[in-house]
C-alpha cells in the first residue's frame, strides 16, 4: 500500500468552537519533530491521525478514540521500511500482535500483548532471519 501524500500543515483550518475547543481538521507540530494531522471533536482527537516528518515522509499512523490511542498502529523508519506494527486497547496499553523489523526490513521480533503484558509465544530473530530464541510468556491471571 502506498503511503498517503503528505498534506502541508497550512491546509488545515485548526478551528475552535464557540467554547474554545479544538474542532475539525488540525495539524500540530510534534515535540519529536515533524507534524501530526487528524481531526478533533470537542477538543479530543478522534479517528485516524498521521505523523509526518518535516520532509513529508509518513512516520506513523493510527487511530484515536475520545483522545486516546486505540487500535492498530504502524510506524516507519526514515528509510521508508517498516519499524513496527501493533495494537492498543482502550486504556492505551499494548494489546494484540506486535511485530518489529530491522532497518533492512528483516524481522526483529514478533509476539502478542495482553493489555500491556507479553503473553504466549514471542520469537526473536537473528539478522539472517533465522530464529534466535523463542520465549513463552504466561497468560495474564
Amino acid at each position: 500500500m502506498a503511503a498517503p501524500v503528505a498534506p502541508t500543515p497550512e491546509e488545515y483550518p485548526n478551528a475552535v468552537d464557540d467554547r474554545g475547543r479544538k474542532t475539525g481538521l488540525w495539524a500540530e507540530r510534534d515535540p519529536h519533530g515533524g507534524y501530526e494531522v487528524g481531526e478533533y471533536v470537542e477538543d479530543l482527537r478522534q479517528g485516524m491521525w498521521r505523523h509526518y516528518a518535516d520532509d513529508g515522509r509518513l512516520r506513523s499512523e493510527g487511530a484515536y478514540r475520545d483522545g486516546r490511542v486505540t487500535g492498530r498502529w504502524t510506524w516507519w523508519r526514515a528509510n521508508g521500511e517498516l519499524l513496527q506494527k501493533g495494537g492498543f486497547d482502550d486504556d492505551e496499553a499494548k494489546h494484540g500482535v506486535w511485530e518489529r523489523w530491522t532497518a533492512e526490513g528483516d524481522p526483529l521480533d514478533h509476539g502478542e500483548y495482553d493489555h500491556g503484558r507479553k503473553t504466549g509465544r514471542w520469537t526473536v530473530f537473528n539478522p539472517d532471519g533465522s530464529v534466535k530464541k523463542t520465549t513463552n510468556h504466561r497468560p495474564r491471571p
